[in-house]
């Protein structure tokens, strides 16, 4: 794991080509399955991320907002290469914070990196509670992704 103090990124093959890695996370509706913050809540949107400049809601709840909703801005749309998006409150700018997945693929397996960057967070209250998760619970989202595209051996 590569991690600076502001930004941190895991990486991992999974046995499962880019574009089926790619159409579970283009799924907001699956970001549930792979949470290890304990903060998302299910969703039954069936949308699938299509674009850079789009946004989607998740449903979240926390111990310094209470439930509430989050606004995804997708900052990154390469179709099964990368995808990644900021958070927002709803109807505002990104607070400066990013998901980012990169795919690399070798045909049947997948080295997969995920990158959370808060470096351009802006929001003076909200410093307190970065980084949202650490490197174990991002590696353990590897292991959920691996786990929900990897077939059956």
């Amino acid at each position: 794991m590569a991690d600076d103090g502001k930004s941190a990124t895991v990486s991992r093959t999974i046995h499962a080509p880019a574009e089926r890695i790619f159409d579970y996370l283009a799924r907001p509706s699956n970001h549930y399955s792979l949470d290890t913050s304990g903060m998302i809540r299910p969703s039954d949107d069936p949308s699938r991320i299509d674009g850079t400049g789009t946004t989607f809601l998740v449903n979240m709840s926390n111990d310094f907002k209470g439930d509430h909703q989050i606004e995804n801005h997708v900052v990154v749309y390469e179709p099964d290469r990368a995808i990644g998006w900021a958070p927002a409150d709803p109807g505002q700018a990104p607070a400066g914070h990013t998901w980012v997945w990169r795919l690399v693929s070798d045909g049947d397996s997948t080295e997969v990196s995920q990158t959370y960057d808060w470096s351009r967070f802006t929001d003076v209250e909200g410093l307190d509670h970065l980084p949202l998760i650490n490197r174990e619970q991002m590696e353990y989202s590897l292991e959920l992704l691996a786990r929900a595209t990897e077939s059956t051996r």
